[in-house]
């Protein structure tokens, strides 16, 4: 079972990798409006890339609601808890 804690420490990497900034700099507040390197081609790697790392799939009407890293955490929480 994934902690909520471990979960947004896994983000942040996945967040570092695509976006190509240090993973402290981001918090459950980073979205699009915070964030210059996260357009929209950005956030389809970015989706690639979770969809990797927890080796899931993403619908699309999940990824309209990802709209911040703490939203983004909470569609990851539930698909995991899903998965069992």
């Amino acid at each position: 079972m994934t902690t909520r804690t471990g979960l947004d420490q896994t983000l942040c990497e996945i967040f570092s990798d695509v976006f190509g900034v240090p993973p402290e700099s981001f918090g459950r507040e980073t979205s699009p409006d915070t964030l210059i390197e996260w357009d929209s081609l950005a956030h389809v790697r970015l989706m690639a890339a979770i969809e990797e790392r927890f080796d899931l799939v993403i619908t699309p009407e999940d990824q309209v609601d990802m709209l911040n890293f703490e939203l983004i955490g909470d569609v990851l929480e539930g698909l995991i808890q899903a998965k069992g």
